[in-house]
Order: C-alpha cells, then structure tokens, then sequence
C-alpha cells in the first residue's frame, strides 16, 4: 500500500489503529488476489454448490496436491537412482531454474 493511501486511512474509530494501519501498509494486493483466485479454484472443483468454504484446503490437499506430489516424489526417487547409476547428467541449477 503506497504511503499515499495509508493516510487517506487516518479515520476515527476501531479502525485507526496502528496494527491495521501497519498491516494495511505491508498489504500485497496480488498475492492476495492470487489466493483468492486459488479458493476460488478449489472451491469449483469441490463441485460445492452451498457457499461453504470451510475444509477446502484440507479437501484440496487429499484430492489434488496430495496425489500429485506422491508422484512427484517416485519421479525424484527414480531421477536421484538414475543420476546415481550414471544414467542421468546433473542439470546446470541456472539452466533447471530458466526453465521452471
């Protein structure tokens, strides 16, 4: 938040204090738009209908992101037994970097 809107915020009440005024001053406007748009998104594949957004992490985790990275850990394990027999060149970082 610039400098600029931090003082438009000086207003009487619960709301002028300085915790707020120092969270409001760190707030990251797109990365909270980005979790928004991820709830969102898992919201839409809870295939919920009601508005509830309680356990959709929890959801999220055991369905999508657990899955996924169990099998990403046996594509590591195989990719470290590889490298170890020889069949596999260590990738140059910056190069593994640029492309991710």
């Amino acid at each position: 938040m610039t400098d600029d809107l931090a003082k438009k915020l000086n207003t009487a009440g619960a709301f002028d204090t300085p915790w707020l005024k120092e969270q409001l001053r760190n707030w990251d406007v797109a990365a909270e738009q980005r979790k928004a748009d991820f709830m969102e998104h898992m919201y839409r594949c809870s295939g919920r209908t009601n508005g509830c957004y309680t356990g959709l992490w929890q959801d999220f985790c055991i369905r999508e992101a657990g899955p996924a990275m169990r099998e990403r850990y046996f594509e590591m394990v195989k990719a470290v037994e590889m490298y170890e027999k020889g069949l596999l060149e260590q990738a140059n970082p910056a190069e593994a970097f640029a492309t991710a």
